[in-house]
Order: structure tokens, then sequence, then C-alpha cells
């Protein structure tokens, strides 16, 4: 009887927690991943242009690795270019802002990405 109570116990605190997470409709989640700026974060930032709030929000995807090409920039899939692109968008424009390391990118988009992609996609 004990034991049956400790199982009820512990599968109850494992819906709870399940249900405790989950977001109600309608509301934004902040994003967890280190390779993607959700809306959210980017609220927090919005008066800057998009180079300045990764500067902000996420200085180590600036960095460029000795020997290793800078990441290209995609905007609504199109490739539009270098780093300094980011500088023509205001963070208040962008609904999300991912970053692909450079296999990931070349198995997207083919050779030329090896040094990974920055890519936004606009509020259009």
């Amino acid at each position: 009887m004990r034991a049956l109570r400790i199982h009820f116990i512990l599968a109850l605190a494992l819906v709870l927690g399940a249900c405790a997470t989950t977001a109600r409709p309608g509301t934004t989640v902040p994003s967890r991943s280190g390779d993607v700026i959700s809306a959210g974060e980017l609220e927090t930032v919005a008066q800057f242009n998009v180079l300045e709030a990764l500067r902000r929000l996420r200085p180590t995807w600036l960095r460029v690795r000795s020997r290793s090409t800078p990441p290209v920039v995609f905007i609504d899939g199109m490739r539009r270019g270098s780093l300094e692109t980011l500088q023509d968008f205001r963070a208040s424009e962008i609904v999300e802002i991912r970053r692909r390391s450079g296999t990931d990118a070349t198995t997207l988009y083919g050779t030329g990405v090896g040094g990974g992609t920055i890519e936004l996609t606009t509020r259009r």
C-alpha cells in the first residue's frame, strides 16, 4: 500500500511539473537555444540595429576563429553578404535570428558558407 502511494505521488508530481512548464496560448516563451534569438529577446534590444543587438545578446556569434571565414548573412532565405549587412536592419524589424554552424549551413546552402550563417526572419 505504501509503495502504491509513493508511485501515485511521483506520477502526480511529474504531471504537475509538465503542466507548469507549458506556455499559455498567445504568449511567447523566450528561446533557450543558444542558436536562436526569439522575438521576445529582440524586444529587449529593439532600439538597436541587428549588429549591435547581437553584440549585446550573443557576442560569440560575431567572433571569428583564426583561419575561419566569417558567417554569411541570410535575410528571409536570401543571401545578403557579410556581417556589416546587419547594420541596415533594426532589431524591431526582426522576428527571429538563427545561427547555423558551418557544417549545418553547408548542408542547407552548399559551399561558400563554411563559417556558418546568421539568418534573419523579418516581420514582412
